[in-house]
């Protein structure tokens, strides 16, 4: 559907509004952040989305020109039913007066019959009627089911604490009318419900995520021949600057100029005076925003060079098909958004791998995920070739992904964190081994996969005598920061190579906060994790034989090349089990 922002920004400039700075004046200067705002809405209805979650800076005029838009569209679409959702009574109250502000103010021809006004809602004489929830800011909020809704602004969403109330209220919105419009728009208060909104509308095909900067407002600005820019802009930017100034030129398109320097400087030093306060509530770019306390333990312009390789990558993608056996497993094809396996390298028999295993320690939207990462490693580096994860299956499922993994990408190394459900998993591999032993040469298929244990799980390295029998990583807050610190350096050494956009997206609210270091929040690192645990095993067993073998990348993919055959024969790990005789075979 169309979106006439002309009509509409015809309609804002005859409405009141109470101003900071010049008191009660019209609508009629609107500043570059709200017409940001509004011509993404109306790019996204172009393009058939109705659902937009906007993340923002304070005091960007966001809410105001988003209030506008509510009245506007009750008033040009009869028989809407909308809400709008506050955080709590106060800013539902506020709201309301500056509703009644705009209609007291509107010029005859632009106004509709009001039927009714009070505390719960708005009645128009066209049909259309609004009304006011509270979601409120604890788990057991106010958030009211709503009917057939037609329209929904939330505001400060992030501070929303009625979860529950929020999923009935999205169940509850029109999925085919061609007037439906949905709006959450918030600053960002860390890894919370908000954000994992934001996320989802990044990849949705159905919703758009937008975020507004604070530099699309051009009064955030000094003047060259101010004191206070003299103050503040010395003609040098610091490291953290360079960062970001970099990042929003690469992701939006805009240079920063000295000027907005001068004016983000004076903001910090004289108005918010901490540094992860200022990030929370001017945020220079998206990452920023929700990374709440602490500073980013990866490098924000690394991930973003690398997510601009990733998104022009097409992974296989694959899901698992659980029997009551392992024996009975089976990998399907799936779509992306389905699978729970993505491949961006199909197993080379001449090449050598190392593969990091995170288990869950719950399973809901919320819990941990069970986590493997698959990278393929040479003396000069590690390339990611495969990922898995999702956080609903059972322990002893992930025990048989980690085999079949492992099977497939042969010449492998294994760590797995063996902290809580980790010795489960173990557990469950010794069993298929004693399985296949005791199936004869029935088994040959199982032991076949498993190969020989103790040369693919990772050993603890034992000071008097090397390599020691306890195996799995035991993750402390010593050995994590360790693991950590090795897949950093990779990372930001061009060493590591990362393909998964999920995985990047993690690595960016990693944050160090004195001697954490991890997802605030509700962040997840399951990716993270695995992917770390890669690292440390390559760093500490891998690397040195590889060096010694001198097997760079260049060479492992020489001899790739030079052996097709071997190739052909390990290519493929949808249909491994079954050419190996594990999946419908005599093992049953």
């Amino acid at each position: 559907m169309s979106f006439n922002l002309a009509q509409f920004y015809k309609f804002c400039s005859e409405l009141k509004i109470e101003t900071k700075e010049h008191g009660l004046r019209k609508m009629d200067r609107l500043l570059g952040t709200q017409t940001y705002i509004m011509d993404e809405i109306a790019k996204g209805l172009q393009d058939d989305i109705h659902f937009f979650v906007i993340l923002k800076g304070r005091q960007l005029g966001i809410t105001t020109i988003s209030l506008a838009l509510d009245l506007y569209w009750h008033f040009v679409h009869p028989g809407l039913q909308g809400t709008l959702t506050t955080d709590t009574e106060e800013n539902r109250d506020m709201f309301r007066s500056t509703l009644s502000m705009y209609i007291d103010g509107l010029p005859r021809e632009y106004k509709v019959p009001v039927i009714a006004h009070n505390r719960n809602h708005i009645s128009l004489k066209n049909r259309s009627r609004l009304f006011y929830q509270v979601a409120g800011l604890r788990s057991k909020g106010s958030l009211g089911r709503g009917k057939a809704i037609t329209y929904l602004h939330g505001t400060e969403t992030s501070s929303w604490g009625d979860e529950e109330g929020l999923a009935s209220l999205l169940a509850s919105l029109a999925e085919t009318n061609p007037q439906r419009l949905y709006l959450f728009e918030s600053t960002a208060r860390g890894f919370n419900m908000f954000h994992d909104m934001y996320v989802t509308a990044k990849k949705a095909r159905t919703q758009r995520a937008i975020f507004c900067g604070w530099w699309r407002n051009e009064l955030y600005s000094v003047e060259a021949e101010t004191d206070v820019y003299k103050v503040y802009w010395d003609g040098k930017l610091t490291g953290e600057e360079k960062e970001w100034v970099k990042d929003i030129k690469k992701l939006y398109g805009v240079e920063i100029n000295s000027r907005q320097m001068a004016w983000w400087r004076w903001k910090l030093h004289e108005g918010i005076k901490d540094d992860a306060l200022m990030y929370q509530e001017f945020p220079p770019t998206e990452d920023y925003a929700f990374v709440m306390t602490g500073t980013s333990f990866f490098s924000n312009s690394r991930c973003t060079d690398a997510a601009k390789k990733s998104r022009a990558l097409h992974p296989e993608c694959f899901r698992y098909a659980f029997g009551a056996m392992f024996q009975d497993t089976d990998v399907l094809k799936s779509t992306e958004k389905l699978g729970t396996l993505k491949v961006w390298e199909q197993p080379i028999d001449t090449a050598y791998y190392v593969i990091g295993a995170d288990p869950a320690y719950g399973s809901s939207d919320w819990a941990d995920r069970f986590s493997i990462q698959v990278f393929r490693v040479y003396a000069n580096g590690m390339e990611q070739v495969a990922e898995f994860a999702t956080s609903e299956m059972n322990t002893y499922q992930f025990a048989w992904v980690i085999a079949h993994l492992a099977g497939a990408y042969k010449n492998s190394t294994l760590n797995l964190e063996v902290n809580g459900p980790g010795q489960a998993v173990i557990n469950e591999m010794r069993n298929l081994k004693r399985l296949a032993a005791a199936q004869g040469t029935a088994g040959h298929g199982i032991m076949d996969v498993l190969g020989s244990m103790q040369n693919y799980i990772w050993r603890r390295n034992d000071t008097m005598s090397g390599l020691s029998n306890s195996i799995g990583f035991l993750t402390t807050s010593q050995t994590k920061e360790r693991m950590l610190t090795y897949m950093k350096d990779y990372f930001e050494r061009g060493l590591m190579e990362i393909k998964s956009m999920d995985l990047l997206d993690e690595m960016k609210g990693i944050v160090r906060e004195g001697g954490f270091i991890g997802a605030p929040g509700r962040g997840k690192d399951d990716r993270v994790i695995a992917s770390a645990l890669a690292a440390v095993a390559y760093a500490e067993q891998v690397q040195p034989r590889l060096i010694a073998m001198r097997l760079t990348k260049e060479i492992s993919h020489a001899q790739e090349n030079q052996t097709p055959e071997q190739i052909a024969a390990g290519r493929n790990v949808s249909n491994y089990l079954k050419r190996i005789g594990m999946y419908g075979g005599s093992t049953h």
